[in-house]
């Protein structure tokens, strides 16, 4: 008796083709679909439903829409059988395979392939283990043929930001190189050398967006905005992603930083840094963007923050948030001042000349957390700190290291220069393609008064970019007349120099570089604040305190207080 003979009706076929990517060739969903429904026709069965998923890997399930719909038809009774060509088009993953035969098998409903027929446990076990095996050799090659390029100093693949595919002497391209593109490379300068002058990520990348520079993302298969982020900027130093962290950008191409699995449940790709010692690393100096002098000033202020978040990480005593605590500082001595009594950050309070530092716990929390003391002006601890520093930078050997400091700025900002003109006629053309295509447009009959509206803009966009061009020329690099006298007018008038808006977040970071802390204690004996710095200006402030503002003695600076208040 034949196995169907119980059925009174042809057996209902629901059919499921599948290609895994967009290389392949789209037109084999048809091809699985004429081999089954051939099949199908053979046994005498009735075709009731197509499933197909399209460049989609075999070893994803919850990604594939018509590979979802089937699984959730199992169980509705539309079909007593599941056919496709072979089972590695159900699936590759061993997991999603046994998941699907058993949900099958509780619906009553059979699978079968076209060239095994039915499926039962022993074909299933061994299709796995075969799929299996196929991924992991498939993978191994893959990685092999990737690492030999690598080695040969080609691209392992993926695109990278500021370059572009390599050509020939005739201009054909050259599977595996790359080459600058001098546009996207500007871009790239530009962003590192707002980073070293102390610029955030998030301001950097608004920057980019008024601008209207494309980010990395468009052009390329991911989801995106197509709008610069922080993260595009900073990414992760450790894992090397990120603009600022790209070692191709110093003519260094490294390979395996990063291994890449799925996560089992949500099918998301996961890295993993790899030991250094599986890395690949080849020199490829014609793909240098970034001096070396200007990727060590990153990776130096890089390294200053990461300090500064370890800090906050283990000493800071207020709770504070690490956001709020690495916050651009608005004084020069934020964060520094400590409260002797209880150890809470001391926080400014008033303006101008009356801008007195207080402890914070105290004020806002009341004496049963901090009794407090008198308020520490900040026209008196000010110039106290700022005094060891005054006398240093008197000296001939500091104006000669600003002198050089100076040139060596003005000739990066000639770079910066070349690389902001080189971005700007880059638009100019952009905007003048678009101007004679609308034109072609209106020509022809096809115009509208959106179309003329976008034709005023772009003439309005020429205008301001040719008003602006020779501002942005770079200047030759010549010296400023009178530097010495400048130098030393900056020198002497240090805290009103340090405290200006324009330069005191940064000069506020690199006196913390110097000075861990400050605790401000009051004497009462004294009649003055006493200051207690623990930092390597310690021994400076020892040799040059003045006397008009008191005394070092076992560590400490005892100061005149002036007209503080007690709280």
């Amino acid at each position: 008796m034949n196995q169907y003979s119980s059925f009174e009706e042809p057996r209902r076929v629901a059919l499921y083709a599948r290609y895994s990517t967009d290389l392949q060739n789209p037109m084999s969903v048809e091809d699985q679909f004429r081999q089954a429904e051939r099949y199908a026709r053979q046994q005498g069965w009735t075709i009731v439903e197509r499933f197909s998923d399209s460049a989609v890997s075999g070893t994803a399930a919850r990604t594939r829409p018509d590979f979802t719909r089937l699984s959730d038809a199992l169980h509705q009774g539309t079909f007593d059988i599941v056919l496709a060509e072979s089972l590695d088009r159900i699936s590759r993953d061993q997991e999603h395979l046994a998941g699907f035969y058993k949900a099958a098998k509780t619906a009553r409903v059979e699978v079968h392939t076209v060239g095994r027929g039915k499926v039962d446990a022993l074909t299933l076990g061994l299709s796995s283990m075969m799929s299996a095996m196929f991924l992991e050799e498939l993978s191994d090659k893959v990685r092999r043929g990737i690492e030999g390029k690598v080695l040969k100093g080609l691209s392992g693949g993926g695109r990278i930001y500021g370059y572009r595919p390599g050509t020939d002497e005739r201009g054909a391209p050259v599977k595996g190189t790359l080459a600058v593109d001098e546009i996207e490379a500007a871009v790239v300068r530009s962003i590192f050398h707002d980073y070293a002058k102390g610029a955030s990520p998030i301001k950097i990348a608004s920057r980019l967006n008024e601008e209207g520079i494309a980010s990395p993302s468009v052009g390329s298969k991911r989801k995106s905005s197509g709008h610069w982020k922080q993260n595009t900027i900073n990414g992760n130093a450790a894992r090397g992603t990120g603009i600022l962290n790209n070692e191709l950008y110093i003519g260094r191409r490294i390979w395996n930083r990063l291994s890449y699995t799925k996560h089992h449940q949500t099918e998301k790709k996961r890295s993993t840094l790899n030991p250094e010692s599986d890395w690949r690393i080849v020199e490829v100096p014609e793909l240098r963007i970034v001096s070396q002098e200007l990727w060590d000033a990153v990776k130096a202020r890089q390294a200053s923050q990461t300090k500064r978040r370890s800090k906050v990480a283990t000493t800071d005593r207020n709770r504070l948030s690490s956001g709020q605590t690495l916050r651009r500082r608005k004084y020069l001595l934020s964060g520094l001042l400590h409260c002797g009594l209880c150890g809470g950050r001391m926080t400014v309070a008033g303006a101008g000349k009356y801008k007195t530092y207080y402890c914070a716990d105290a004020k806002e929390k009341g004496p049963s957390v901090c009794k407090g003391f008198r308020g520490l002006r900040e026209s008196v601890a000010l110039p106290l700190v700022l005094s060891a520093l005054r006398a240093d930078l008197m000296k001939p050997e500091a104006y000669a290291r600003f002198r050089d400091r100076v040139h060596h700025q003005l000739k990066a900002e000639q770079g910066t220069a070349e690389d902001t003109l080189r971005l700007h006629d880059a638009r100019v053309r952009q905007l003048e393609v678009e101007q004679r295509n609308l034109v072609a447009l209106a020509k022809q009959g096809l115009g509208s008064e959106s179309l003329v509206a976008e034709l005023q803009k772009i003439d309005a966009d020429l205008a301001r970019l040719a008003a602006t061009r020779d501002e942005i020329i770079p200047p030759e690099i010549e010296l400023p007349e009178g530097l010495p006298e400048l130098y030393q007018e900056m020198v002497a008038n240090l805290a009103q120099s340090l405290s200006e808006e324009s330069v005191v977040g940064r000069a506020a970071d690199e006196l913390h570089e110097l000075i861990d802390r400050i605790d401000v204690d009051w004497d009462d004996e004294a009649k003055a604040h006493r200051l207690t710095i623990e930092g390597n200006l310690l021994e400076m402030l020892r040799k040059s305190a003045p006397e008009e503002l008191g005394a070092v003695r076992d560590g400490a600076i005892f100061a005149e207080v002036g007209c503080g208040s007690r709280i």
